[in-house]
C-alpha cells in the first residue's frame, strides 16, 4: 500500500513564521512609538507641573530689565590718530556721572555716551586712574538716569551666578551669563606691570566692546566692572583685542567705589598707605577646628607708620580689609591703595590662631613708592624703557636715555628712538629716571593730554629738538 506524504502543515508553519517575521518590525516600531509618546506626555506633564525653569527665565528677564537702563555705550574719537574706539559703561548717580575703564577713553578728543533709550550725549572726563583702569565721565543731564545698584556688603563667592553687560563687537546693550570662577586674580599684563589687580574671574562671555560694562549678581547689583579677558591668541590681554576664551576678569566693587568717589570729589587719586612689607602670594592657614583662613603675611612693620600705630605686628596675617577678604598680596595692595589718606579702615588679622580686629588710619602713599608702577604703565602705554646715564664727555651731565622702543607703539609712531636723551618733559627738567617718571605722572600723560619732550641724542647732546607725545587709542 502506498503512503502519501503531505507538506501542507509544514508550509502553513513556514508561511506563518514568515508573516510573523515580516510583521514584527512594524509591531516593534509601533511599540517604540507608543513608548516615546508616553515619555513625551510624561515630560510635558512634568514641565507643566514644575515651573522652575519658567521662574528662572522670569528672574533673569527681571535682571535684564532692572540693569539695562543703567548701561551705556561709549564712542571715543581721537583726531591725532584719526581713529575711534567703542566701549561700555554704567550710570553711577543722578548727577550725570558715568563709569568706564580708563583705557576706553585713553587719548580721547571727544566722547559720546549712548543711553538705553537712544539718547546720545557728549561727555567730559572728570578723572581717570590708569593704575586701576577706572574713569569717571560726566554728561550734562540729570534726566532719565538710572544708577546701577551697588552690592555693598554682598561679596561674590565662587560659583555665584553673574551677568556681564556691554557692547561686544559693537552689539550694544548685550547681556551674557556665567558664574564666578575665582577671586583675587592677577592676570599678568592685563593692566601692565604697574596695575593694581584684584580681579573677579568669570566665564561670562566678554569680548572687545565689553570693557567698562557692569558685572552684576542675581539681585541685579553691581559686583564688578569688565576689564580684561584671556584669549586663545593672547592669554594676558585687555578686552581691546582678541576673542573670549571663556575666561574674563572684572574689577571688584570694593576697589571701584573708593576710586570713583575720589575722582568725583578731587579729580585725582591720593592712595592709601599702611607702612608694611608683606610676602607675595597668599598664606592659607588651617585652624584647629579644621577651617581654613586665607590672607597675606606681614613680614615687616615700618617704624612710625600707620600699621605700627594701629598695633599691627610682623607675622600677622591680614585676612580682610574694610570687610573685603584678602585673597593674596594683590588683593591687599588693591584694597589698601584704593582707600583715601586719613580714612580709618577696619582690618582683621590672624594672630596666634585667632582673629584680631584692628583699625588703621591710612597715610598717603609716597610718590617714590609708585615709581615702579609708573614705569610699568609708561612701558605699556607709551612703549619705552629708559635708564639714567651721563652725557657730555668730561662734564658727565646726568640724563635719561631711551634704551628700548616697542615696535608699533605710540613712542615709535611719534618718533622716539633708542639712544635719544630726554632733557625735559613739559615744564620739568629731567636729570634721572625717577624725575622722568614723576614728570610723566604729575603732568597727566598717562591719562590724557599732550606733552612736549625736549630731546637730544647721545651722539650729539648739543643738538636739541622737541617731539610732542600723546597717549591715544
Amino acid at each position: 500500500m502506498r503512503r502519501f506524504v503531505t507538506f501542507l502543515p509544514a508550509l502553513v508553519v513556514l508561511v506563518t513564521a514568515a508573516a510573523v517575521l515580516l510583521a514584527a518590525p512594524e509591531a516593534l516600531r509601533r511599540i517604540g512609538f507608543a513608548q516615546t509618546a508616553l515619555q513625551v506626555d510624561l515630560a510635558r506633564q512634568t514641565i507643566a507641573d514644575d515651573d522652575i525653569l519658567v521662574r528662572i527665565d522670569r528672574a533673569v528677564a527681571a535682571i535684564a530689565e532692572s540693569v539695562g537702563p543703567s548701561v551705556v555705550h561709549i564712542e571715543v574719537a581721537s583726531t591725532s590718530s584719526r581713529s575711534s574706539t567703542t566701549g561700555s559703561g554704567w550710570v553711577f548717580d543722578t548727577h550725570g556721572h558715568v563709569i568706564t575703564n580708563s583705557h576706553v577713553i585713553r587719548g580721547a578728543d571727544s566722547i559720546r555716551v549712548e543711553f538705553f533709550d537712544g539718547r546720545v550725549l557728549p561727555a567730559a572726563v572728570v578723572g581717570a586712574d590708569p593704575f586701576t583702569d577706572i574713569a569717571v565721565l560726566r554728561v550734562n543731564t540729570d534726566e532719565g538716569l538710572f544708577p546701577v545698584l551697588i552690592a555693598r556688603g554682598a561679596l561674590p563667592r565662587k560659583g555665584d551666578r553673574v551677568y556681564a553687560y556691554g557692547s561686544p563687537f559693537g552689539f550694544r546693550f548685550s547681556m551674557s551669563e556665567g558664574i564666578v570662577s575665582g577671586l583675587g586674580r592677577d592676570p599678568q599684563g592685563s593692566l601692565g606691570l604697574g596695575g593694581y589687580t584684584n580681579f573677579i574671574q568669570t566665564d561670562a562671555a566678554v569680548n572687545p566692546g565689553n570693557s567698562g560694562g557692569p558685572l552684576v549678581n542675581v539681585q541685579g547689583q553691581l559686583v564688578g566692572m569688565n576689564v580684561a579677558i584671556a584669549t586663545g591668541r593672547d592669554t594676558q590681554g585687555t578686552t581691546e583685542g582678541g576673542d573670549s576664551a571663556g575666561i574674563s576678569f572684572a574689577i571688584p566693587v570694593g576697589t571701584i567705589e573708593p576710586i570713583i568717589r575720589q575722582l568725583i570729589s578731587e579729580g585725582k587719586i591720593s592712595r592709601g598707605f599702611v607702612g608694611v612689607l608683606f610676602r607675595q602670594g597668599e598664606d592659607r592657614i588651617i585652624l584647629p577646628d579644621g577651617s581654613a583662613v586665607v590672607g597675606t603675611r606681614v613680614t615687616e612693620v615700618l617704624a612710625g607708620g600707620p600699621a605700627e600705630k594701629a598695633g599691627l605686628r610682623a607675622e600677622d596675617i591680614i585676612v580682610s580689609v574694610a570687610g573685603y577678604p584678602v585673597t593674596g598680596s594683590f588683593a591687599l595692595q588693591s584694597l589698601i591703595s584704593s582707600g583715601r589718606p586719613g580714612q580709618e579702615v577696619p582690618i582683621e588679622v590672624l594672630r596666634e590662631g585667632s582673629i584680631t580686629p584692628l583699625t588703621i588710619q591710612l597715610a598717603e602713599m609716597p610718590l617714590s613708592n609708585m615709581l615702579d608702577r609708573i614705569a610699568g604703565q609708561v612701558y605699556r602705554q607709551l612703549g619705552i624703557l629708559t635708564r639714567s646715564v651721563y652725557v657730555g664727555g668730561e662734564s658727565n651731565v646726568p640724563a635719561v636715555a631711551i634704551t628700548e622702543v616697542i615696535d608699533g607703539s605710540i613712542a615709535s609712531r611719534v618718533g622716539l628712538r633708542p639712544g635719544q636723551i630726554i632733557l625735559r618733559v613739559g615744564t620739568q627738567n629731567i636729570s634721572n629716571r625717577n624725575e622722568l617718571l614723576e614728570a610723566i605722572y604729575n603732568q597727566g600723560l598717562l591719562v590724557r593730554g599732550e606733552i612736549p619732550f625736549l630731546l637730544a641724542t647721545t651722539t650729539d647732546p648739543g643738538k636739541q629738538f622737541t617731539i610732542r607725545v600723546r597717549i591715544y587709542p
